[in-house]
This record gives C-alpha cells, sequence and structure tokens, in this order.
C-alpha cells in the first residue's frame, strides 16, 4: 500500500511537470512576436552600416566605431524594423552636433535592407496616422526644431523642414520631398473651402486630427481643453467642454495656421484661419490674428477677428462681427 502511494505521489509530481513546462511554452510562444529576425539576420543587416568609410573619422581619432540597435516593428506588419545609432564614444565630433548618426534599416523582403535616413540624429520620434501603417517620423537633435519624414510611394522621404526655427513644408525646398498635401498624421492637408448657397462667408468640412500625434501645451479655452501646437501651426480640442461635445469632439482642429515658435524670446505672431462650429454643418471659416510671447503672454493670448455670424435656420453664413463671441478667442494656460 505504502509503495503504490508513493508511486501515486511521483505520478501525480511527474504529470504536474509536464503542465508546467507545457504552459511554460505556450507563454514562450504567445511571447514569440509574428517574424522575428535571427540574430545572424540582425548581424548581416548592420554589417552594412560598418563600412570603411564610416570607420574613418572615428579610427583616425583613436576610437572605434560603435553600432548600438534597436528592434522595432514600426508599422505593425510583424516584420521588424532596426534601428541603428553610428557613434563613437572616443570620437563624437566625427557625427556632428547630434553625436551620432541614426539609420533606419527596413527589409526589402528579398534578403537585401534599405537605410531609410542615415544622417546625423540623435533619436527618431514615431506619429501614428490615419491613413496609413507606416508613422510620420522625427529626426530629433539639438535645438527647438526637427524635420519630419513621411512614408509615400514605397520610400521614407523629407515632409517638413525647418526654415528659421519653424517647421514649413520640404516641397519645393528639397528634391524629392513629399508633396504638403499628403493627408495623414497630425497635420493633413487641410480640407477644401467652399461658400455657402448664399455665397456668403467661406465653409470647410470640420477637420479632425490625432491629438497623440501633437507636442502641444494645453490651453483652457472657454472650458475647453485644447492642445496649442505651435511647431505644427494648429489648436486642437484635446477634451471639449459638455455642453459642445455632442457638436465638437476630440481632435477637431479650432485654428491651422502658420506654425511659430513658442520658445522665441522675442514672441510669435499667430496668424491663419479659426473656425466655428454648428452640429450637422460644415466649420465656417474666418482670419484671425493675435502676439504669443513666451515671456509675459505665455500664460495667456488671444486670436482676433471678424467672426461668422450663422443663420438661424441652416448652415448659411449671413454676416460677420468683431463683436460676437466668436471674435476674440481668449486662451489660458491649463498648467496646474
Amino acid at each position: 500500500m505504502l509503495a503504490m502511494m508513493k508511486q501515486d505521489a511521483a505520478n501525480t509530481k511527474s504529470i504536474s511537470g509536464v503542465l508546467t513546462t507545457m504552459a511554460g511554452a505556450l507563454a514562450l510562444l504567445a511571447a514569440t512576436p509574428a517574424f522575428a529576425w535571427t540574430q545572424a539576420e540582425i548581424d548581416a543587416a548592420i554589417a552594412t552600416l560598418d563600412t570603411p568609410e564610416a570607420r574613418l573619422c572615428p579610427e583616425s581619432n583613436g576610437s572605434k566605431l560603435e553600432l548600438p540597435y534597436e528592434i522595432k516593428d514600426i508599422n505593425g506588419d510583424a516584420i521588424d524594423e532596426i534601428i541603428v545609432h553610428q557613434q563613437a564614444s572616443g570620437a563624437a565630433g566625427c557625427f556632428g552636433h547630434a553625436g551620432s548618426e541614426i539609420s533606419l534599416l527596413i527589409s526589402d523582403g528579398k534578403g537585401g535592407w534599405t537605410d531609410a535616413f542615415g544622417f546625423p540624429g540623435s533619436d527618431l520620434a514615431f506619429h501614428p496616422r490615419t491613413d496609413s501603417d507606416w508613422p510620420d517620423v522625427e529626426i530629433l537633435g539639438p535645438g527647438f526644431c526637427f524635420p519630419v519624414w513621411r512614408h509615400h510611394q514605397g520610400s521614407y522621404g523629407i515632409w517638413r523642414t525647418c526654415e528659421d526655427g519653424k517647421l514649413v513644408y520640404a516641397e519645393g525646398l528639397r528634391d524629392n520631398a513629399v508633396p504638403s498635401g499628403v493627408a495623414g498624421g497630425g497635420a493633413k492637408a487641410k480640407p477644401a473651402s467652399h461658400s455657402g448657397s448664399n455665397g456668403i462667408g467661406t465653409l470647410s468640412a470640420v477637420e479632425v486630427i490625432d491629438v497623440a500625434s501633437l507636442d502641444g501645451i494645453p490651453y483652457d479655452h472657454n472650458g475647453s481643453i485644447m492642445v496649442v501646437d505651435g511647431a505644427k501651426g494648429v489648436i486642437v480640442y484635446d477634451h471639449p467642454k459638455s455642453s459642445i461635445a455632442g457638436t465638437v469632439k476630440r481632435g477637431t482642429v479650432l485654428f491651422r495656421g502658420k506654425p511659430w515658435d513658442m520658445n522665441n524670446p522675442d514672441g510669435a505672431l499667430i496668424d491663419g484661419v479659426a473656425h466655428t462650429f454648428k452640429k450637422g454643418c460644415d466649420a465656417t471659416e474666418y482670419p484671425v490674428r493675435g502676439r504669443y510671447h513666451v515671456m509675459y503672454g505665455m500664460s495667456q493670448f488671444t486670436l482676433e477677428g471678424a467672426a461668422p455670424i450663422r443663420s438661424k435656420t441652416n448652415c448659411d453664413i449671413t454676416g460677420h462681427s468683431m463683436t460676437s463671441g466668436n471674435a476674440k478667442l481668449k486662451f489660458d494656460i491649463a498648467w496646474d
């Protein structure tokens, strides 16, 4: 009897061990991505950057080329991309003010790799788009303004670049630039404008963008929390107040204009187009201007312009007023 009890205990322990092993294997399978590069494949990809030209400056300065990397699936297709930093701890000057060159290696599906960037930068910031699985990529480095690249027609190209410290569309400024009208993400092309049925004023489709793609400061505007992103030239509803939630949703663009530098100690002119909203109607458009100053006006700024007056019976604009509530848009910083 005792022998049988010992045998049952041994069998139970054995079964428990098998179940534990199976559970571990299942957990490992669940944690394994749909497709993962082997170390040999990763090494081969990185080796494409380890060239005599890349090693020349570090080695001539008594240092060594370093190629730390990160594996990241940036477009959600379960095929990893490889982010590589080319640097040299003893010869940082070889890679400009950023201290490194940054590459994004993308598989061509045939055993080869394409380097989407391969120029000075300290890091990459990815901004999701609504019309593409490929995110916009911001090339970070020293300073306050960083260029943005966009995936278009099979490859990344410069989309927005810095000019006098401000982001502007690269179209016309750079060869092979992605056209400014290519939609998606937080800075898609402005909707086409049109006149109302009575021919007065200007209307356009309500523009909604991804708030997560913005990098701005929170402000209160009439009880709604807004994101003010000067680098992109937009003011967007983040948390609309309850009384307008049925008409205005998160991400709705209140203002779009020329990008401005929110860190410029000399201040900046805000110049662009604001909108008013009516449920079931296109948004109105009207020009507004204001002054933003980081020293004395950061906590508050206003935009002013002749605001449209809506018809009470339809979507038309019946006139404009400099005394209506929408003629002076006030923004108070929302930081605690």
